[in-house]
């Protein structure tokens, strides 16, 4: 028979520490490489696409009330929450911004007058909108139905 020698006991050394310590360096580096290049904008587009969704379901749910107050009510507390959803300093957060800062500058005794300024705001709104869920943007801003004119 052959006699096998005694396998030599393993011993970590500064060399091994080294290696390990290189490798879990480059494993971190490589790691915020990824989520800052890949996997954060991907993150921050959904968020915007999220805010958008939502924010066109609460107009849709303003355009299906009766009166100034809720209407009001309805889009701000939509460009609210798009706030909290988009991007902080991007061009949808800031519209959404513009848009909810309108709210402390409607009176009740100018709801009418009122609509065409938050009308306006909320076209920008849906505008950047359309651009980052990649649809056509076609409606225009709310507009107060014509009176009927008295016919002689």
């Amino acid at each position: 028979m052959t006699e096998s020698k005694p396998k030599k006991k393993f011993k970590w050394g500064w060399a091994d520490t080294i290696i390990a310590v290189s490798v879990i360096c480059l494993a971190v580096v490589g790691g915020t490489i990824y989520l800052g290049t890949v996997a954060k904008p991907e993150i921050m587009a959904q968020s915007d696409k999220d805010a958008c969704t939502n924010f066109n379901t609460a107009l849709s749910a303003a355009y299906k009330v009766d009166n100034y107050e809720d209407f009001y009510y309805k889009i701000f507390r939509g460009a609210y929450a798009g706030i909290e959803q988009s991007n902080e300093d991007g061009a949808l957060n800031k519209d959404f911004v513009a848009l909810a800062q309108l709210e402390s500058f409607v009176d009740p005794a100018y709801y009418e007058g009122t609509l065409v300024t938050v009308g306006d705001a909320t076209s920008k709104v849906q505008a950047t909108c359309s651009e980052i869920l990649g649809v056509k943007f076609e409606t225009g801003a709310p507009t107060v139905a014509p009176t009927p004119s008295p016919t002689n």
